[in-house]
């Protein structure tokens, strides 16, 4: 059998993607080909979730084996499409950045007869999401170290005097209870 997919973001509006596969092929055939088909750095950790039809997780299907026995995931390599998606409209979500909850929403639309050797893409359209958040704050992002230093220096005066030295006395922790 052959699925298509069909997957749209909630960060880009204009986005949409839709993906032929064969049934047969694994969770980890649909990730390969979705991380190159969005230039994303494929080292990075990735999951699969099936879904209810309001998008509540009910599956995992992780990237690497995280001792499934012990968690009840299952792993992209080692589980066919058809194991778990068997019904047109069967929703996914596809997490491509793990850390910072952010997904693809993907939905069987189609299933034909017949067999694919490849995953192909027959339809995208627009700007895919990002694969990571733009970082809002870097010390890179400072034309001079300077106004870091500045605000270190800031930070630590204050008028509360400091002893230069501490004496063994001073620092004896029977003294904090």
């Amino acid at each position: 059998m052959i699925y298509f997919f069909r997957a749209i973001s909630n960060e880009s509006d204009d986005f949409l993607i839709d993906i032929a596969i064969d049934s047969g092929s694994r969770f980890l055939d649909l990730h390969n080909f979705i991380q190159q088909r969005l230039d994303y750095d494929n080292t990075q950790m990735a999951s699969f979730f099936v879904t209810d039809d309001e998008w509540n997780k009910e599956q995992e299907i992780t990237l690497i084996d995280m001792m499934e026995e012990a968690s009840g995931c299952l792993v992209m390599d080692k589980v066919a499409l058809e194991d778990l998606v068997r019904d047109k409209k069967q929703r996914l979500l596809y997490a491509f950045d793990l850390f910072a909850e952010r997904v693809l929403f993907m939905e069987l639309t189609q299933i034909d007869e017949g067999s694919l050797k490849q995953p192909v893409c027959t339809r995208q359209e627009g700007t895919p999401p990002q694969q990571f958040l733009e970082e809002g704050f870097s010390l890179d992002s400072f034309e001079e170290e300077e106004l870091y230093n500045d605000e270190l220096d800031d930070f630590y005066n204050t008028d509360d005097e400091f002893p230069d030295q501490y004496s063994d006395e001073d620092l004896d922790p029977d003294n904090y209870y």
